[in-house]
């Protein structure tokens, strides 16, 4: 084949690219068919399109593979330009487009290969399209089931579930900055939000090595957010729309669609911001949020196991040590629902530390974001620890026998 390739080369990248996806070196393997598709663009024979059109559906799956969906989707769109019948990258692309959040389009494509008839039928599709569904179904209504995976004491994968924002709006607080508020009535129990961390770190931990471990997974976790970034624009400015500790006055109010999948802001020509290394740590020191240990416990999960995350919506949420919502940690994702009755216009809040511990630990805890709880159960608390303070030392001073009057005074004074 003149210009073109030869039938033993191709061969040879495609022996390769097997081996390469049987390591699971998916590095290699997207560089290898890069290889390919600027061999393929020489020539622009029937054969050679044929070949183009499988090697950017491979190196479609690598780019998944590598975290990073946006290139994924490119290589599918390029693919589908030149053959938009190729049932592989119509599946390749409804994946892709469930992962970015995009159930709709994601049904169109895999109804599209289901409708081809060339192996859309099969046990594959029906089991995406039922997955796309409940997905879809999910973003839009907040209902989910978890019953079958709690019954069976966590056993197997974390069940499949969806980005979902509810009655919900960032505002000015008036506690600090801003806060999360809701725009209705809801009951007890209902769901606020699901999302899904931005990344997150894991590690089990002992005692004896919980400050190197600590460090490993936090770099580790660093590490997993900077590579998110580079990625990802979008979620690139979501980040930088979170506090950095540093004020908590003039910041912008976001709009609440930009919480929402956007398939436009993932894929735009949009300038890239160059990432601010030193900004993003800030960020993360104050809105990285671990998994409660009361979370842990009713999941059945090993309390050896310490995880921390980013999640961006709900970095939103103050902290209360009397919250009227509560977080349930799935797998990666947050499920945020109300643990009270709720009216409209009332802040959500949700606990940063375990409430069940002593104020003064509280307090203490809290110090790592920077902030001294005022809520009206520390109120309350401080208040209480005050007067029984007092009626010590009255108590003190009646066995010591100090003046009857002076301790009479300041009796009443306290009952007042």
């Amino acid at each position: 084949m003149q210009g073109g390739l030869g039938e033993e080369e191709l061969q040879e990248i495609r022996s390769e690219a097997t081996a390469l996806l049987l390591k699971e070196d998916w590095v290699q393997y997207t560089n290898l068919y890069t290889h390919l598709i600027s061999l393929c663009n020489r020539d622009d024979s029937s054969a050679n399109r044929k070949t183009l059109v499988s090697a950017l559906s491979n190196r479609a799956d690598g780019w998944s593979r590598l975290g990073n969906p946006v290139a994924a989707l490119k290589d599918c769109d390029l693919a589908l330009s030149i053959d938009p019948a190729h049932v592989k990258t119509l599946i390749s692309k409804g994946k892709v487009l469930m992962e970015l959040g995009q159930y709709a389009s994601a049904l169109e494509c895999l109804r599209t290969v289901k409708y081809l008839g060339n192996g859309g039928t099969n046990e594959t599709i029906r089991g995406l399209l039922e997955k796309c569904q409940n997905l879809e179904a999910i973003s839009r209504t907040g209902m989910v089931d978890l019953s079958g995976w709690v019954l069976s004491r966590f056993a197997g994968k974390v069940p499949e579930l969806a980005d979902y924002v509810g009655p919900v709006e960032v505002r000015t607080s008036g506690h600090m900055g801003r806060g999360l508020f809701l725009t209705k009535n809801v009951d007890a129990g209902s769901i606020l939000m699901i999302t899904k961390a931005v990344a997150t770190g894991r590690g089990i931990l002992s005692k004896q090595s919980d400050e190197q471990g600590q460090m490993v997974m936090w770099k580790n976790f660093v590490d997993k957010i900077l590579s998110t970034v580079e990625k990802c624009q979008k979620t690139l400015d979501l980040i930088l729309k979170l506090s950095n500790g540093e004020s908590y006055t003039d910041l912008e109010i976001p709009d609440m669609s930009s919480f929402k999948p956007d398939l436009g802001l993932c894929t735009s020509g949009k300038a890239r911001t160059v990432v601010d290394v030193g900004h993003v740590l800030k960020v993360l020191d104050v809105n990285t949020l671990t998994e409660e240990s009361v979370s842990a416990k009713v999941l059945g999960l090993n309390l050896g196991c310490r995880t921390v995350g980013l999640w961006i919506l709900p970095s939103f949420v103050n902290h209360s040590c009397s919250p009227n919502a509560r977080r349930v940690h799935v797998g990666d994702w947050l499920i945020l629902h109300a643990s009270r009755d709720i009216k409209a216009g009332e802040e959500v809040t949700f606990a940063y530390v375990d409430v069940l511990r002593p104020l003064k630990d509280r307090q203490e805890s809290l110090k790592t974001w920077g902030f001294e709880c005022k809520c009206a159960r520390c109120k309350f608390e401080e208040k209480v620890l005050g007067l029984s303070r007092e009626l010590r030392e009255i108590e003190d001073g009646f066995v010591k026998g100090s003046d009857l009057g002076c301790l009479v005074v300041k009796l009443e004074e306290i009952m007042r």
